[in-house]
């Protein structure tokens, strides 16, 4: 096919709604944009992910109506934004090819074929070479239609090439799956652009040990999770592990750096699970120490495997491990046993500890909530909370977190037979609505009112308060103001407030709510700082105090260890 002929082709990331995390381009899509150009077929890059402004609006604003193939890779979050893009591209332009991809279109292909008219055809798992094969024969349709990974609605029932035995699936062609690329290595570096709605702040880490303040890079060195946690979308994908030479990975960070004319010097690693082969995770910090030793990384793992690998982690650390995102989860047992973690609570607590002796600092996930949490469940949370020293620990995101339903995983098909339902494919239930414990409902509702009215204050304070913390000295700023060592506890108490409030409901609630019956929130709210003040007034000398040390505003939005 001539250059002049080649189609144009569009991937869209479709917005999510309002987030308040770091933004960084869609690695997926970023994947197969130059697994596309690396075949001679070039494709433009939209990136609208955390954008608030109508789907249909920005489909016209960006023009998507001038493609001839446009992709959407979906979530549950972004289906409803991808399904009116497609819908008003259909209107403009019949003509034009539209795919959706990613986990939510894997796990409900024929439901969304089926339902969704203006959807000609659904990539299953990975896209890299069942995209290419698409725009490769468009003019072809008995080729385009029998892409293996691909499900398409066929032109009339009984016309199939599906391999589920039904003839089509019921007027679908379910093509058989297709092999996980075997070789990561021999996918291109995800080197795409994109135009983004809000932009893409630089990525920075900082390093505590150097001191300083370092750009970072994102680099995904390996794809999928062996293990079977019911609640993961890895799932939907499929549990096939496979991983990236080090010297693939060494090579991406050299190649980034010339690209972009930014020395990066830390590596956020976004791998599902970075540490399944600790032999591996080795090579790979050996062969970032050996390129150039100023350089950090981070990653993201299970606790049962930092304890089978506890041999292995004074070396990283060596070689710049600095901190590791762990999946807790859970303190309690028996939600432990709903999300098919395999672990107990004391493993848990145990490779909390191994880090902390370490020195190796800790980035939490953690669910707080599911339907069928009880107070119980809570208690032993915020007892492991305190007891493993997470009352220092910013943001306070895991106190308010609630397990999300996604379509494809195994915990929310026990949900549904559990409470007798059928979950619209489209749709991804509130978290926040299906407590079965009264109790839970009304504990979960006022926390997340003290979080909307006073956890931006709290950040804020927090941030300005930590900024000028680093910059007075042990003297205190003037002759009868606020103390080095002042301002430091009234730090770690607005640290420690959203902690206090939530052990206070807690009890509250244990107790049949007798005080939040009475007061209402403000009766809950805890006294802080060396003089027991209440939380406003905390605030506001947090801020008085900053705002003399030169910190009128709060800087923006920084996450544990220099993320979002």
């Amino acid at each position: 096919m001539d250059t002049l002929t080649r189609p144009a082709i569009a991937f869209v990331n479709p917005s999510v709604g309002f987030s308040d995390r770091r933004k960084s381009k869609p690695i997926g899509l970023a994947y197969i944009m130059a697994y596309l150009e690396k075949a001679g077929f070039p494709s433009s890059g939209f990136d609208f992910g955390d954008s608030e402004d109508d789907a249909v609006e920005l489909a016209a604003l960006y023009g998507l109506d001038r493609f001839d193939v446009v992709g959407f890779s979906v979530y549950n979050e972004s289906f409803r934004a991808a399904v009116a893009m497609a819908e008003w591209i259909r209107s403009r332009r019949p003509q034009c090819l539209i795919v959706l991809g990613g986990p939510h279109a894997t796990a409900v292909h024929e439901h969304i074929l089926r339902r969704h008219p203006c959807v000609d055809v659904v990539v299953r798992r990975e896209g890299e070479e069942a995209m290419l094969e698409l725009v490769s024969c468009l003019d072809d349709r008995a080729k385009l239609t029998a892409i293996r990974g691909t499900t398409w609605r066929a032109p009339s029932s009984g016309s199939g090439s599906g391999s589920d035995g039904d003839g089509g699936g019921g007027g679908l062609l379910v093509n058989e799956d297709r092999d996980f690329v075997p070789d990561l290595d021999q996918i291109p570096f995800p080197d795409a652009e994109f135009v983004s709605h809000s932009g893409y702040p630089d990525l920075t880490y900082y390093d505590e040990v150097q001191g300083r303040l370092k750009a970072a890079l994102t680099i995904c060195s390996s794809r999928s999770c062996p293990y079977d946690c019911s609640f993961c979308g890895v799932l939907t994908i499929g549990r096939k592990y496979r991983s990236r030479e080090a010297e693939r990975v060494v090579a991406e960070l050299l190649h980034f750096r010339e690209r972009h004319g930014v020395d990066y010097e830390h590596v956020y690693f976004s791998d599902a699970n970075f540490f399944v082969s600790p032999t591996r995770a080795l090579e790979v910090a050996e062969a970032l120490y050996e390129a150039d030793p100023q350089v950090t990384f981070s990653f993201g793992t299970r606790v049962n495997q930092i304890l089978k690998a506890a041999d292995v982690l004074p070396r990283l650390k060596e070689r710049g491990l600095r901190f590791i995102e762990l999946g807790i989860e859970s303190a309690s047992e028996p939600v432990l046993e709903r999300l098919a973690k395999h672990v107990k609570p004391e493993v848990n607590v145990a490779a909390v500890r191994l880090l902390k002796r370490l020195g190796i600092e800790i980035s939490l996930d953690f669910i707080m909530l599911d339907p069928a949490t009880t107070l119980a469940d809570i208690r032993a949370n915020m007892e492991f909370l305190r007891e493993t020293g997470f009352y220092d620990y910013v943001p306070h995101d895991h106190l308010y977190s609630a397990l999300v339903l996604y379509e494809g995983t195994p915990i929310r098909d026990f949900y549904a037979r559990r409470f007798g339902v059928v979950f619209d494919p489209d749709e991804l239930p509130s978290p926040f609505t299906l407590f079965e414990v009264p109790e839970v409902q009304r504990f979960s509702d006022t926390l997340r009112a003290f979080r909307k009215q006073w956890q931006d204050r709290i950040d804020g304070a927090l941030a300005r308060g930590e900024l000028a913390l680093a910059s007075i000295g042990d003297d205190g700023l003037s002759p009868g103001r606020a103390s080095h060592a002042r301002l430091q506890l009234d730090v770690v108490s607005l640290r420690h407030a959203p902690n206090l409030l939530t052990e206070r409901l807690l009890a509250d609630a244990e107790a049949g709510f007798p005080l939040l019956d009475a007061g209402g929130l403000e009766a809950l709210l805890p006294r802080l700082g060396h003089d027991r003040v209440p939380l406003h007034d905390l605030i506001e000398r947090t801020g008085a105090v900053a705002r003399e040390a030169g910190f009128a505003q709060a800087p923006g939005a920084v996450g544990p260890h220099g993320r979002d």
